[in-house]
């Protein structure tokens, strides 16, 4: 039924062009109120119109307008572009029509291509920070594979910051101050030094209060402590020169930016009180009874509130040096960009989220990279254009994390009745052969701690070209290819304490107690001494639990290489059937390079996972009237080897899932029928499936929960769940955003505005692992902004609104780390308000 659907869009989008091309052509005379959007997709400047790319694009402008300061804000904006943060500041990601990638684990790349000023940023939490004197954001849908640098098999962010002038001294100053202690300051100022050098400093501080209270094991509650805001960066810019009247420039960036955070809050999406049966009791029974500790519960979820023996810290530290040289000689233009790049993060967890002193995770990571990128360009003609170009990627990641036992450990992961039956049959041996035979040993001690030390060296290298050659006056052909080597050499070392003892054989001990109590074995007798010792010895060693956990086993080093080539390309047809309207066909292909596994995993998973590559097909219509603008586009994309990241309670299990089905339609409709007054309207309907996921992970928390079995699972005995035909997680699979503002006149040098957002987003499931209870609810919200601006000052000042519902969605949801059958989930922001007032000066 979906694919009959997207038959018919695609059939009615060449049907509508017909009768828009009449329509457009009886509007060629008239002046159009549609500002021209210029974009840098395809690494020209261009008319957004003209280009044959879905894009969404949004000046600077327009971002202050709809009182937009970071990505996430623009993500909730624009339906093809979905953002989601779990447990830390470290760990957002985002993803475009469906396809993203989970930052939790270190050997994994970005889907989405992030590209600042011309440069890579290989980290997506690298772009979360405050946007701040930004001049345009371009959201690419679909794969980018010939012209942007690496990883972009499901499209691009590309964010262009405002570039120093010789034209003006001129800046602006913000403040930005609303509830929960909001406090955001920001400006900029363009330095203007003789005719052709011009210098551009840009800076900013931001705080707010967290809006989940924390409970600790007392019960005690400090309000508004999880999810607080500390952020801060500077910006230094100089640029000689320009190419246009010079035939060169010169551009030298330098910045640095921070984040220190008490982030990420996670409540109780279910509890595990009592299994299905009302019989088997989860760990929440034992929290509250066996260690007396507050447990807060499901219906608590909305007042956002969490229990925790220790808050979470999240810091990075995000800094880079680039230089951008153009050069123009006979008909070409020399375009190099040079850039280093460093991010270093620290996190830490409670990772049993509980006041229990169970379970602690510290993650210390550091990236540093080098780029270097030449690009030669042609322009000739109407619309004809070559770009031809080399790209060079360098960079190192450490990154060491380390889980560490609490003093209550012991006591709480023993209670799961195999381990609990296992001790209980060991000792009760032991004491009958009077000790010949050992006890059992602490299964978790306090001391025990899990390091995991991974360390990469990547090199990326790559040529591509692409031609746009005019066919006549109203077709244009595109062609594009790009050749791209990947090597990874990756090591891991995996510590625990040199006390731990050899491995132990869990079926071997459970099957030699099982035949000693049906009297097959006798443990009196000589002969089988040796055997049984063999067998029991290991457990009366201290921390001979670890083995049963996936992510605490002790594993031998990790030595892994990775020496990949792809050819990815795309093709395209366009069709100018008037001067203000097109229709294009595309086909792309995209690609992200494979790597290994650095989590600790269950041996049944492979450690390492091959590239992700995509194929895509469009068909798009872009369409400017008078008072209008209409743009559609429809698409069909095949992912081969999608890399999931799906986490099972005791880890996170990454791995290839076989391929991915994702298609829909997208449509974005402008109109400004007055100078005053402006609609907005985009939609995206968009299903992500995957086609063939045989080695997934299974459901936890339903069987506990209701008692279904999860039908994925085709043997009890192996870990593993058919995936096949669920849901790629994070898509919506329907996404509205509406926006509408009018502007009214107040004498002659003030104006008055009103701007109201509303967005929906349908259900959606937030883990790989589809368990049905992970599944997300529909939900909307709706922003507002009223304001006023006085030209003669340059002051704008305007109040603001978000979420003004006060709706209580979440982002993902996911099982609470040994604690089977409970799910947590992270919430969103609730109603929050402010004033801003921005003046500008200089103008």
């Amino acid at each position: 039924m979906t694919h009959q659907l997207g038959r018919r869009l695609a059939q009615s989008l060449v049907i509508a062009s017909c009768g828009l091309a009449l329509s457009a052509n009886a509007q060629n005379d008239a002046s159009s109120v549609i500002e021209e959007v210029i974009v840098t997709a395809t690494k020209i400047e261009r008319n957004q119109q003209d280009v044959p790319v879905a894009v969404t694009a949004m000046t600077g402008d327009m971002m202050q307008e709809a009182g937009i300061k970071d990505m996430r804000e623009i993500a909730a904006l624009t339906p093809t572009l979905t953002s989601s943060q779990s447990q830390n500041s470290t760990t957002s990601s985002f993803s475009i029509r469906g396809i993203g990638t989970s930052t939790q684990n270190f050997g994994l790349e970005s889907s989405v291509g992030i590209y600042i000023d011309g440069v890579f940023r290989s980290r997506q939490s690298a772009i979360i920070n405050n946007l701040v004197d930004v001049q345009a954001v371009e959201v690419l849908r679909g794969p980018q594979g010939t012209l942007f640098g690496k990883n972009t098999p499901s499209g691009a962010l590309n964010i262009r910051t405002v570039a120093p002038s010789p034209d003006a001294l001129d800046g602006f100053f913000e403040v930005n101050a609303g509830d929960l202690g909001l406090l955001n300051v920001s400006g900029a100022t363009n330095i203007p030094i003789g005719d052709k050098f011009a210098l551009r400093a840009t800076a900013f501080y931001g705080q707010r209060d967290g809006y989940v209270d924390l409970m600790n094991r007392d019960g005690e509650v400090s309000s508004d402590v999880l999810n607080d805001r500390d952020r801060y960066g500077v910006r230094l810019q100089a640029k000689w020169g320009d190419v246009r009247e010079d035939g060169w420039d010169l551009r030298i960036i330098a910045d640095h930016a921070e984040i220190d955070e008490v982030c990420c809050a996670a409540g109780t999406r279910y509890n595990n009180f009592l299994a299905f049966d009302n019989a088997t009791p989860g760990s929440d029974a034992f929290l509250a009874q066996g260690l007396g500790v507050p447990v807060l519960l499901a219906d608590q979820f909305d007042d956002h509130i969490m229990a925790l023996n220790v808050a979470p810290r999240s810091t990075n530290e995000d800094s880079g040096l680039s230089a951008e040289l153009n050069v123009e000689f006979s008909e070409w233009l020399l375009t190099s960009i040079t850039a280093f790049r460093s991010f270093d993060s620290t996190d830490f967890i409670d990772a049993d989220f509980s006041t229990a002193l169970l379970l602690t995770d510290q993650n210390l990571s550091e990236q540093s990279s080098f780029s270097q990128e030449f690009r030669f360009t042609r322009e000739w003609g109407t619309r004809s254009s070559m770009v031809l170009g080399l790209y060079y990627f360098q960079q190192d990641l450490d990154n060491v994390s380390t889980l560490q036992l609490g003093p209550e450990t012991d006591v709480f992961l023993t209670l799961d009745p195999n381990l609990s039956a296992l001790i209980a049959g060991i000792d009760g041996l032991s004491a009958a052969s009077g000790g010949f035979y050992p006890a059992t040993g602490t299964a978790f001690p306090a001391t025990q701690f899990a390091t995991d030390d991974m360390r990469q060296q990547h090199e990326s290298f790559a040529i591509f070209g692409q031609m746009d050659f005019e066919m006549g006056e109203n077709w244009m052909l595109t062609a594009g290819l790009r050749w791209t080597n990947e090597t990874k050499d990756m090591q891991g070392i995996f510590t625990n304490d040199p006390s731990i003892g050899p491995p132990i054989d869990l079926v071997g001990a459970a099957t030699t107690l099982a035949l000693i109590g049906a009297g097959q074995l006798d443990p009196t007798d000589p002969a089988n001494a040796p055997q049984i010792l063999a067998t029991m010895t290991p457990f009366s060693v201290d921390g001979w639990g670890l083995y049963t956990l996936a992510a605490l086993a002790p594993q031998p080093p990790l030595t892994e290489s990775i020496d990949d080539d792809q050819i990815t390309g795309t093709l395209k047809l366009t069709w100018f059937f008037s001067e203000t309207a097109m229709m294009y066909a595309s086909a792309g292909t995209g690609y992200k390079s494979g790597g290994t596994n650095t989590d600790r995993i269950d041996p049944v998973f492979s450690q390492t996972f091959d590239a992700e590559t995509s194929t895509a097909f469009e068909i798009g219509l872009k369409a400017d009237f008078d008072t209008a603008r209409l743009n559609i586009a429809v698409h069909n994309t095949q992912v081969e080897d999608l890399q999931t990241n799906a986490f099972s309670g005791t880890g996170f299990n990454l791995q290839n899932a076989g391929n991915a089905d994702t298609y829909g339609a997208e449509i974005d409709f402008l109109w400004r029928p007055t100078d005053g007054f402006e609609f907005m309207a985009a939609y995206s309907y968009n299903v992500a499936d995957f086609e063939d996921f045989e080695n997934g992970t299974c459901w936890v928390a339903t069987p506990f929960q209701t008692g279904d079995s999860d039908p994925g699972q085709t043997n009890p005995l192996v870990p593993v769940c058919d995936r096949s035909g669920g849901r790629v997680p994070s898509n919506p699979e329907n996404r509205l955003f509406m926006s509408a503002q009018q502007d009214f006149r107040v004498g002659n040098s003030t104006t008055m505005f009103a701007r109201l957002e509303y967005s929906y987003l349908s259900d959606t499931m937030t883990d790989g692992n589809n368990d049905p209870l992970k599944l997300r609810p529909s939900f909307d919200f709706i922003n507002a902004r009223v304001g006023v601006y006085f030209e003669n000052l340059d002051l704008e000042v305007a109040a603001w609104g978000r979420n003004l519902t006060d709706e209580r969605f979440y982002e993902t949801v996911f099982d609470v780390p040994v604690q089977d059958g409970k799910l947590n989930a992270y919430p969103h922001e609730p109603l929050t308000w402010g004033v801003t007032a921005r003046l500008g000066f200089g103008n």
